[in-house]
């Protein structure tokens, strides 16, 4: 974990300059790195500042954790704005779900979406607020080997307590929080229905109860985003993903390149 603590400090401080121009480094390869240049101004989504950027760059200082900003976050809620929209377009009837809230990042880009277009119902919001469960071995890998100090530090630092994100989301008045490691307080809403569930639960164990749990109460046309796909720091989300994926048989299933994934029912 110190070692990609200092990659990572290393890393921003190459991207210091590249940024001030609209650009970021872009790691393209670990076991022999060597960096590409990619221009946000060739897009028009970052060019024009259109309103997925926007909400993401608003919720992000909002939560205050600009610190740890990057353009995979930045593409992945891209994908996650897009897919709370076209739920919300099809009129969809049910609540939206998130698990896994840190700071309330995601959760207060999606809020801002539901309040903007009149949302009824209510988004439920579960966490633990004491950062990661216990990891199984399905949650190393080659590249993911971390000692219990450095587990240790992982979890704390994605802790947060829960006052701090109900202050962080204070401006919407229909949320409802399940405190409590998942799956412990999912039966209080098994009779709820949902129109799109956002899973960012990082270990096997989590995201395979909360698939278990949502996926037969995701409305027909509803979406299930889910985080942390795709990612060597966290094997086990990808695991538990395929393995869902392989019973389940969704509409649609995509994987985003620069990291996460989703699915349509």
């Amino acid at each position: 974990m110190v070692g990609s603590t200092m990659k990572k400090t290393a890393y921003s401080l190459l991207n210091v300059v590249p940024r001030l121009f609209g650009k970021e480094l872009i790691v393209v390869d670990q076991d022999n790195p060597h960096y590409h240049i990619f221009d946000s101004n060739m897009l028009s989504a970052y060019w024009k500042r259109d309103e997925e950027i926007v909400a993401y760059e608003t919720s992000l200082q909002r939560t205050d954790i600009a610190w740890c900003e990057d353009i995979s976050k930045r593409f992945r809620y891209y994908s996650l704005y897009q897919n709370a929209v076209l739920a919300l377009n099809k009129n969809l009837e049910g609540d939206v779900a998130e698990c896994g809230v840190w700071r309330g990042h995601s959760a207060h880009m999606l809020a801002s979406i539901l309040q903007k277009s009149g949302f009824c119902n209510k988004f439920l919001i579960f966490d633990s607020f004491q950062g990661l469960s216990d990891l199984v071995p399905l949650d190393i890998n080659e590249r993911f080997q971390p000692s219990e100090k450095e587990i240790i530090a992982l979890r704390e630092m994605l802790s947060c307590p829960e006052h701090i994100v109900r202050a962080n989301l204070s401006e919407f008045d229909f949320i409802e929080y399940y405190a409590g490691w998942i799956p412990t307080r999912f039966p209080e809403v098994a009779d709820r229905q949902f129109i799109l569930v956002h899973l960012d639960v990082d270990l096997y164990e989590p995201y395979r109860d909360s698939i278990e749990f949502f996926f037969p109460r995701l409305v027909s046309g509803g979406a299930m985003v889910f985080d942390d796909y795709g990612f060597t720091q966290f094997p086990g989300a990808k695991t538990a993903v395929d393995e869902a994926m392989a019973i389940m048989k969704p509409s649609f299933f995509y994987k985003i390149p620069s990291g996460g994934a989703f699915l349509i029912k």
